[in-house]
């Protein structure tokens, strides 16, 4: 029963904490993927290329409708997770992420709203994590419809002749966007 006074006794303390009409999303972008495309192999790309492209994921997603009618973005981020298990080869690489409304005529024909450096190198994981904000990715997620794209490049100029090849895996997706109400 003091169990239950004391949580009733701070729901004043949180609400008032909520006075400045936001509204927070959380978005799980991982979610909307195919299962198939959240983990994948690259290659073998030829050694010595100084650019080949590898569309990874390509998905409409369905979001919350109306939610651009009545309020006005403040911030967006997002959090990103890739892990490469590089097998053999070694080369420059750039983990894209595209996000656009869903009208754009091809989610990979705009600019990236992430666009990630890695180095792979023979028999060795790379991990990377990092955080990134964008207005567009704010504009995109509070649409009724998003594209979602998943892109690498690599350049194997550094592998020589070696083949590079591995298997890469989407660890983390998550989009966090404010919005205010509009005035």
């Amino acid at each position: 029963m003091r169990r239950a006074i004391a949580f009733f006794a701070l729901i004043p303390l949180v609400l008032a904490g909520c006075g400045d009409r936001s509204l927070i999303l959380t978005v799980d972008v991982l979610s909307f993927l195919d299962p198939a495309d959240v983990s994948g192999p690259y290659g073998p790309i030829p050694g010595g290329l100084p650019l080949t492209t590898v569309d990874l994921a390509s998905q409409e997603a369905n979001l919350l409708p109306g939610i651009q009618d009545v309020t006005e973005v403040s911030s967006a981020k997002l959090d990103v997770g890739v892990s490469f298990d590089n097998q053999t080869g070694s080369a420059d690489a750039h983990f894209q992420i595209f996000i656009t409304s869903a009208d754009s005529a091809d989610v990979f024909s705009g600019t990236p709203i992430a666009d990630i450096p890695v180095t792979l190198t023979p028999s060795n994981v790379t991990n990377v994590a990092t955080e990134i904000s964008s207005t567009e990715l704010a504009q995109a997620l509070v649409q009724d419809k998003a594209k979602i794209g998943v892109r690498a490049t690599f350049d194997t100029t550094p592998s020589g002749v070696t083949p590079v090849q591995g298997t890469e895996t989407i660890t983390l997706l998550r989009a966090t966007v404010i919005t205010k109400k509009k005035l």
